[in-house]
């Protein structure tokens, strides 16, 4: 793939480099006896790495509860990394999802997949704003884990990272008679159009007690406002695009004046749902069924895949 690498450890040449990852800080301070020095692991997409730090580096000032994304300066000493609290920070923007941790990740290739579709885009603004979004460990990670359904389409852990990824790609590719930057607009709607289940769903893809009461549409445009108002300053009409489209999905038909790209979202997710089904559905049947139906929840369907010539 033609992607930015995730963060890596650097050959014995390297004296120092910034380290991003993400930690736990409940489980992460440990005295050690022999060594009298605090050890702090940092994970990231490309597995777990530990960091030792002087011990009058003491853990009591840095957040103490949550996965939380960091990045410190680290210099390599043998087979060890050393640090310092000082040099210890907690980013508030990101490049890429390589920091997020791949313990908590249900399925990375997806994930690189999202990211290099991400790195295709021509407006920073836009990017750094999806960025900002799923960077956060405790969105990305469930995002990136979680099924889109419990028994319907994308039922399968990472589902509905796959899902929104299939409906923005296709946002995008049938909306080519629309502006470039519309185009964009409207295909990260579709990537962050179900964003709302990674609190409206647990990870078995049942619903919570928030999921039973509010839409998983308003949950989505709950999680992105932050960041949302963020977006405003740096491109104030891409940040209202935005706003119109979660609205449209909330409420289709109804907004004027009209925006007709968004029509394209709700198609898309539509159809990568049903091509789901159809997978599901002749997933086990042999190769000469034209005919299956599909036996999940949500619509009872029977499908049809015509023939090869």
């Amino acid at each position: 793939m033609n992607m930015q690498e995730p963060p890596f450890i650097p050959a014995q040449t390297v004296d120092s480099f910034l380290l991003t990852g993400c930690l736990e800080p409940q489980q992460a301070y440990q005295v050690s006896p022999i060594n009298a020095a605090i050890s702090l692991t940092v994970e990231n997409l490309l597995g777990r790495h530990d960091v030792l730090l002087e011990l009058q580096d003491h853990p009591g000032k840095w957040p103490g509860s949550g996965l939380i994304a960091v990045s410190i300066l680290v210099t390599r000493h043998g087979k060890a990394l050393l640090g310092s609290s000082g040099q210890l920070v907690t980013p508030d923007s990101f490049r890429s999802l390589a920091h997020l941790p791949i313990s908590r990740i249900g399925s990375a290739e997806t994930l690189m997949a999202v990211d290099q579709w991400l790195k295709s885009c021509p407006y920073p603004a836009l990017t750094s704003f999806v960025y900002e979004v799923l960077g956060q460990p405790a969105i990305g990670c469930a995002f990136f884990s979680f099924p889109a359904s419990a028994r319907h389409h994308h039922c399968y852990p990472g589902g509905l990272a796959q899902h929104s990824l299939e409906v923005a790609q296709s946002v995008y590719a049938v909306g080519s008679s629309f502006a470039e930057h519309e185009r964009w607009l409207a295909a990260v709607v579709g990537l962050l159009h179900d964003l709302g289940k990674v609190r409206s769903l647990n990870p078995d893809g049942s619903r919570t007690e928030t999921g039973l009461l509010v839409s998983h549409e308003m949950l989505g445009l709950e999680l992105i406002a932050p960041s949302l108002s963020r977006l405003d300053s740096a491109w104030a009409d891409g940040a209202s695009a935005l706003r119109y489209l979660f609205d449209w999905l909330l409420r289709p038909r109804q907004q004027r004046p009209m925006m007709p790209i968004a029509v394209t979202i709700r198609q898309a997710d539509a159809m990568s749902a049903s091509a789901d089904n159809r997978r599901q559905a002749f997933n086990d049947k042999p190769h000469w069924h034209s005919f299956a139906k599909f036996d999940g929840a949500g619509p009872d369907n029977t499908y049809w895949l015509p023939r090869l010539p």
